[in-house]
């Protein structure tokens, strides 16, 4: 019983503190990885320690733990079946909202596949060319991964810009940024809507992979690049946060490619 509440316990702490621990500070902006990394370990390990609590209480409820009086082996045994019917409930819970999820972004993906001027291949992924007067890109993971792409955007950009926002979008689809946006979504659901723990990992996913993504872009293509793009995207779409994320990458130092050589000849 007491390892059941301690595992219950530290569950509630590790899923209601982090939020506020991680969240303390403008690190996250500087480390975006480290930040992401940091987030996903509290919620799986409160995953894994409320796991722990239910399978403590159900061993205890099916395998004969001798009690000192009635009561508390009543307890046990209530405690043991509420903690399996929990679990079934949060497997229920996850498996309807899922598919849903996807659905939805199938969907949202599905408005632009109509009116696609152009498909062609590039390294892998399929890039995909659509009429519309907004600057759009999005990356669409699947089996056949592609990146769909507006003729306004290809416009509006220069070949190094828009060469700099394609390298963003392939960083999504390598770094599998669609299942971390997946996972906050079904956490931010299953969270009480009174707790912020849920909402802020969600926000924070959502910042942090577009940070990890132009910082992967950035070291391919030029960081110069990318910050121009997304000021011309901010300009032209009246986005503050794209002006933002371009004012970060402007800021930041950045190894120069002698020096990346340098440190992966060390490296090796």
């Amino acid at each position: 019983m007491i390892a059941t509440a301690s595992f219950l316990a530290a569950a509630a702490l590790v899923l209601l503190l982090a939020p506020l621990v991680l969240t303390a500070g403008r690190w996250q902006v500087r480390h975006p990885r480290t930040a992401l990394t940091l987030w996903f370990s509290a919620l799986f390990t409160g995953i894994g320690l409320a796991g722990a609590s239910a399978t403590t209480a159900l061993m205890c409820a099916v395998g004969g733990v001798s009690v000192a009086s009635r009561g508390e082996g009543l307890m046990l045994t209530v405690v043991g079946w509420l903690s399996l019917g929990a679990i079934a409930a949060v497997i229920a819970f996850v498996s309807a909202f899922a598919e849903p999820l996807a659905d939805s972004w199938r969907e949202a993906v599905g408005r632009f596949a109509p009116v696609a001027v152009s498909r062609e291949k590039s390294d892998g992924v399929t890039l995909v060319w659509f009429d519309s007067d907004q600057p759009v890109a999005c990356a669409v993971p699947s089996r056949d991964p592609e990146i769909f792409l507006s003729t306004a955007l290809k416009d509006l950009l220069s070949e190094p810009q828009l060469r700099a926002v394609i390298e963003h979008e392939r960083a999504h689809l390598r770094q599998y940024h669609g299942w971390a946006v997946r996972i906050a979504e079904i956490n931010a659901l299953c969270v009480p809507r009174r707790f912020p723990a849920g909402r802020a990992l969600k926000r924070a996913t959502l910042l942090l992979i577009e940070l990890i993504a132009d910082d992967a872009a950035a070291r391919r293509v030029g960081a110069v690049h990318l910050a121009n793009a997304l000021a011309t995207m901010g300009r032209t779409t009246d986005d503050p946060g794209l002006e933002l994320r371009a004012d970060r990458l402007t800021l930041r130092r950045w190894k120069t490619p002698k020096q990346r050589r340098a440190a992966a000849l060390a490296r090796a």
